[in-house]
């Protein structure tokens, strides 16, 4: 009987362990904030497009976000379900389509949109998040001293 009490006790004590890591990759979720806006392209609203959000230095678990970009350029992130937002954090952003759909690899999915040339860009993402966000980006035609940036 005492044997019994004690392996339950070691077995609530390793669980209690456990639930109080805090990491995020053990499948716990870690708070998301609003991030919203618009996606153009030399000037234009940019639409039909995947975007991604891979984060930078994040030793925490931190998820890659997307969003999928309307027609209209508008977009809102996701990162666990469908619009819930993303991390605060610094973010790698990679612009593509989701080539032939057939591949599962994400390099391939975020392959170069046809005639774009759309270089990756930094985005910082605060604790209270962004929204109606303008991320402009340059095709490679009409780049001067800058590729992709953020503007608000």
């Amino acid at each position: 009987m005492l044997r019994s009490f004690c392996s339950v006790v070691a077995c609530l004590a390793l669980l209690q362990i456990a639930g109080c890591s805090g990491d995020a990759a053990v499948g716990e979720k870690v708070k998301t904030v609003p991030f919203t806006g618009k996606l153009s392209l030399d000037g234009k609203p940019y639409g039909s497009v995947k975007v991604q959000f891979l984060p930078q230095g994040s030793d925490g678990g931190v998820r890659t976000a997307y969003a999928e970009v309307k027609e209209d350029g508008s977009f809102s992130a996701t990162t666990y379900v469908t619009g819930d937002g993303i991390v605060p954090g610094k973010y790698t952003v990679r612009v593509g389509s989701e080539g032939d759909g057939a591949s599962t690899d994400p390099s391939q999915m975020m392959a170069a949109v046809a005639g774009a040339a759309i270089d990756s860009f930094e985005v910082d993402v605060p604790a209270e998040g962004l929204t109606d966000i303008d991320l402009k980006l340059t095709s490679s035609s009409k780049k001067g001293k800058s590729g992709g940036m953020l503007g608000q």
